[in-house]
């Protein structure tokens, strides 16, 4: 069985445990991707995000025969619960997303062009309106983001700054531009 996965964050930098085979290729479908998620250490990093502008992703080769051993290893790298690992295989027609409407046709018809048989990512929501409050805005990351100090600046700031260039989202062109971040 040939089973993509999907990165746009630091599945690509840091890929600890993930079985594949260490080849990022460029031409993954657009999706809908920004720093909208609030993680444990406070960064903001890339989730899927329905409402904002969709950006070219990467995607490998997973080195699991089979997608249930693929998603296994996916939610162990990320740390998380097998329901927060999107699928959509081909064999079978069958999927699982938060936002499968929204995602599933541009994977389909990415997976069908690539030849693979089944397709997953993480997928996690946002969380920011939990965390602070409010609604997701770049106006309201970019207060998020000036509040942080210490290890937590720290940290967001290695995320965005790290992000492939390929995800060039407009959230991260504003952070670099209104906070002055850069790669020192």
């Amino acid at each position: 069985m040939k089973i993509a996965i999907f990165g746009w964050g630091s599945l690509l930098w840091e890929p600890k445990g993930l079985k594949c085979d260490k080849c990022w290729r460029k031409d993954g479908p657009e999706l809908p991707i920004e720093f909208t998620r609030i993680s444990k250490d406070g960064r903001l990093t890339l989730v899927i995000y329905p409402t904002v502008k969709k950006v070219k992703t990467y995607w490998t080769l997973s080195t699991e025969s089979t997608l249930e051993a693929a998603r296994q290893n996916l939610r162990k790298r990320e740390g998380t619960c097998l329901d927060k690992i999107g699928f959509v295989s081909l064999q079978d027609e069958n999927g699982h997303s938060q936002f499968r409407d929204s995602v599933k046709g541009p994977i389909q018809t990415w997976a069908r062009e690539k030849k693979v048989d089944a397709v997953i990512w993480t997928d996690l929501e946002s969380r920011f309106q939990n965390k602070c409050g409010e609604d997701f805005s770049e106006e309201a990351a970019i207060k998020y983001l000036k509040c942080l100090t210490g290890g937590k600046k720290e940290k967001a700031k290695k995320y965005v700054l790290c992000a492939p260039e390929q995800t060039d989202t407009s959230l991260r062109r504003r952070i670099i531009e209104k906070l002055g971040w850069s790669v020192d």
